[in-house]
């Protein structure tokens, strides 16, 4: 349950700062729940949005992937 109420926290507050309408935000919301977070970053393409805004996630998944690359780094030099 808290684990629930923690990933609707983080895909309202990704809908947020992408700027999402309500309709997509709710879209997005569901293909989180029905995918998980990694199959959705693979599906971007396939998502009922606008363009501008699929662009927005995958720039933020870009943003994620980097990060993450650079914390594997990161661990594998210490």
């Amino acid at each position: 349950m808290i684990q629930n109420v923690k990933q609707e926290n983080v895909i309202e507050l990704m809908c947020e700062v992408l700027e999402l309408s309500e309709s997509s935000e709710k879209k997005v919301a569901k293909a989180v729940e029905k995918l998980g977070i990694q199959t959705f970053f693979t599906s971007i393409d396939a998502l009922d949005v606008d363009e501008a805004e699929k662009d927005r996630i995958k720039a933020l998944k870009e943003v994620i992937e980097a990060k993450a690359k650079s914390l594997e780094e990161l661990e594998g030099g210490q």
